[in-house]
């Protein structure tokens, strides 16, 4: 198993609060569903076709 590392970021409370609320509700952890969603953000964007920053 590999390694567990620490991923920081900021939002607001609020934001913070609704989504500790709704991991719970799906008994889930935060973790959890921060990987999960880190995951299908990096396989969208290995799926999108690569911008020309010259063009």
């Amino acid at each position: 198993m590999e390694k567990s590392v620490f991923v920081r970021g900021r939002v607001s409370e609020a934001v913070r609060a609704r989504f500790k609320a709704a991991c719970a509700l799906q008994n889930r952890t935060m973790d959890s569903v921060m990987e999960e969603l880190i995951l299908k953000w990096l396989k969208e964007q290995e799926t999108q076709p690569k911008s020309n920053p010259d063009s």
